[in-house]
């Protein structure tokens, strides 16, 4: 077996063992479980962007605090959102939205998570804290 065949193993087990992590620990409570994707979220106005770029051979990730959001966000919002110290701007889709550690995790549309591997960084805003609303 190749180390690449080897390592596309190892990230599928992985990412199956924290579906059925997830899977079981949803039907266990009623409450949103860790890593579980919530549908609308309350938030107190600010985030930690986190901006990550692949470098062929390596990855690397920034992060950029104090960014304002919404205080409401679901699942498809779209919003602007402004960063860094000369200040940038772009467009915030969001894809989903993951519960983990009591903050919530807004992944972009263009991200492929959670089917990229646990080693490869993704792009997010890291609200915390965060409530769930029902």
């Amino acid at each position: 077996m190749t180390v690449m065949r080897m390592v596309v193993a190892l990230r599928t087990v992985a990412l199956a063992t924290a579906l059925a992590t997830a899977l079981a620990g949803a039907q266990a409570s009623p409450a949103p479980a860790v890593g579980e994707s919530v549908s609308l979220v309350t938030t107190n106005g600010s985030a930690i962007f986190k901006l990550c770029r692949n470098w062929v051979f390596t990855h690397t990730c920034r992060e950029y605090g104090n960014v304002p959001v919404p205080a409401r966000i679901a699942a498809g919002d779209s919003f602007e959102i402004t960063f860094g110290s000369n200040p940038k701007t772009m467009w915030f889709r969001v894809k989903a939205v993951l519960l983990q550690d009591g903050r919530c995790l807004l992944i972009p549309k263009h991200e492929d998570m959670p089917a990229k591997g646990e080693d490869e960084p993704v792009d997010m805003l890291i609200v915390d804290p965060c409530r769930v609303l029902r």
